[in-house]
């Protein structure tokens, strides 16, 4: 009698066990043909306008997604998709599937978005030549995340990068300058504005000087002043001329090549004398806080 209820007890716990391992498989999600969610964002950003996290959702931006295996099929793929926000990221033109838990998914984004790109790989964008204002900080800034891979089941993370460079100039006065002398207004000359972007890369091409001149922002008046910038070499042409509130203008220029680069900030620490301007170092960091560094020579 023993024996039967040890071999009965033993059968009801394969049983159980059977049953379990059952669940354990009904239990795992399947995210076939269930919507693909967004999460956005964008790294550090030191300037003071442009894009950084708090206004993202005032711009919409451009979102790539490849489903391998399905033919282009518009449930699980995507090009130049506009992404709006309206209370919560929406991918305009109906809303992207999963089509497996073990599909290959890739996607990148870009911003601000623009209706026809012809050649992801070489999208056109150039800044402002007055960046004077916050608005047109913003309109000089080109975010892109390059080329990511996805998860089934979790939301894409669009993880935005600064895909230009940045100037940031701070001043100071040198002891024989009046102490009522007031800044106002800060430009670099000799720059290029124009350039191409890879979207897939997330980078931005080192473009050729044209002889524009860039107006910046002032980020503390009189102190901070910053700009965006397209990467380019200046080729012992780099000069900043500040202007005071008489109207004199008091000139930097650097006699070695200096380049910016894609994904970098700069900065630049001018003092302003009477009759000339000198400098102790400009630095670089990449907007992810790589740091590099170099002098710089005052002619």
């Amino acid at each position: 009698m023993k024996k039967a209820n040890i071999l009965a007890t033993a059968a009801l716990a394969t049983l159980l066990a059977a049953c379990s391992n059952d669940s354990d498989v009904l239990n795992t999600p399947d995210y076939a043909d269930t919507p693909i969610g967004l999460n956005v964002n964008v790294g550090p950003m030191a300037t003071r306008a442009g894009y950084d996290n708090t206004n993202l959702t005032g711009s919409s931006f451009g979102l790539y997604l490849t489903t391998e295996g399905t033919n282009s099929d518009e449930r699980y793929n995507c090009t130049n998709r506009e992404v709006k926000y309206d209370n919560g990221w929406t991918i305009q033109g109906g809303q992207l599937l999963w089509k497996s838990n073990d599909a290959t998914v890739t996607y990148y984004a870009y911003l601000p978005y623009i209706g026809t790109v012809s050649d992801a790989a070489n999208y056109a964008f150039a800044v402002q030549t007055d960046q004077s204002s916050d608005s047109n900080v913003k309109a000089s800034d080109f975010l892109c995340t390059g080329t990511q891979t996805a998860t089934a089941g979790t939301a894409l993370d669009i993880n935005f990068k600064h895909a230009l460079s940045k100037l940031n100039v701070t001043l100071k006065k040198g002891s024989e300058l009046e102490n009522g002398v007031i800044f106002t207004s800060v430009r670099l000359s000799n720059c290029a504005t124009a350039t191409t972007v890879n979207l897939t890369a997330g980078t931005a091409g080192t473009a050729t000087n044209s002889g524009q001149t860039i107006t910046l922002y002032a980020a503390t008046p009189n102190k901070q002043y910053e700009c965006i910038l397209v990467p380019q070499t200046f080729a012992q042409s780099l000069k900043v001329e500040i202007t005071d509130d008489n109207g004199k203008v008091y000139t930097f220029t650097h006699n070695k090549d200096l380049t910016f680069a894609s994904g970098k900030q700069y900065t630049l620490n001018l003092t302003v004398g009477r009759d000339k301007v000198t400098t102790g170092t400009i630095s670089a960091e990449s907007w992810d806080n790589e740091q590099q560094g170099g002098d710089l020579v005052t002619e």
